[in-house]
């Protein structure tokens, strides 16, 4: 059974823009049953395209409560958004581009996915209410574009 979630990332240079997330659809079963309860933005704040560092300022997290019987096992998955890859996601402003990814962890080790190639995904064992950080990375010294960035991503709950 999937719990999905649509995700979109929105940035604007020398502006604070934050992500938002709309449920689409929520689905459950006799033995377990999860819900989506609240999405805290990812906030990347100003890009600097000069800086020589990347920006690591975006962070925010999913609240997910998930019952049923014993310690059940769930999985939270990421898409790709509009660049079909995990290598690097993109975020588009018409037709400029501004890549960045989002990643399991606070040292942006493991980029989460699906699972599928160097991917990672979330998989929590736990019963009741479960908040997940979302870390987001956009690489140093990208020539892009004044403007308002927007990539589509759909968190999916599986269990």
């Amino acid at each position: 059974m999937n719990l999905q979630l649509h995700r979109g990332i929105c940035f604007a240079m020398r502006l604070m823009c934050a992500a938002w997330l709309a449920p689409l659809s929520q689905s459950s079963v006799a033995k377990t049953s999860c819900a989506f309860n609240s999405v805290s933005p990812v906030s990347f704040g100003a890009y600097n395209v000069l800086s020589p560092s990347p920006n690591n300022n975006g962070v925010g997290s999913l609240s997910i409560n998930c019952q049923g019987a014993g310690n059940d096992t769930f999985s939270v998955t990421l898409s790709t958004g509009q660049s079909h890859s995990y290598t690097l996601r993109q975020m588009t402003s018409g037709a400029n581009r501004l890549y960045y990814n989002l990643y399991t962890s606070a040292d942006r080790a493991v980029v989460w996915g699906d699972g599928t190639g160097t991917s990672g995904v979330m998989t929590v064992v736990k019963k009741g209410l479960t908040i997940l950080s979302i870390f987001g990375q956009i690489p140093a010294q990208q020539d892009a574009a004044i403007g308002t960035y927007a990539d589509p991503i759909v968190a999916t709950v599986s269990f």
